[in-house]
């Protein structure tokens, strides 16, 4: 029998994941828009959370709990535009 704290984790997981899930469905031009919206600091702070989402997703489908895979794709391809909008704005005040 499975313990009540156990499930409640994995439903609490599972939520956070869908979460994630309906922020990466925004598509990639609003995405891109708020993330040039945002300091170098706010970004680095985006890019961190994004690479611990991931991870967080990575161990849930090796363990079977994640619910589709296609957030990983979702995921790696969000912490790609933070890298984007990182060189941008840092080839911009090379430029200057």
């Amino acid at each position: 029998m499975a313990d009540k704290s156990t499930d409640v984790k994995k439903t609490v997981k599972k939520a956070e994941v869908k979460a994630d899930a309906a922020i990466a469905k925004k598509s990639s031009k609003e995405l891109m828009k708020d993330l040039r919206d945002l300091s170098e600091i706010e970004l680095n702070s985006k890019l961190k959370e994004a690479k611990e989402d991931l991870k967080r997703a990575q161990q849930m489908l090796k363990s079977g709990e994640l619910p589709s895979s296609h957030v990983l794709k979702q995921t790696r391809a969000k912490i790609a535009r933070i890298h984007t909008v990182m060189t941008e704005k840092k080839n911009s005040k090379e430029a200057k």
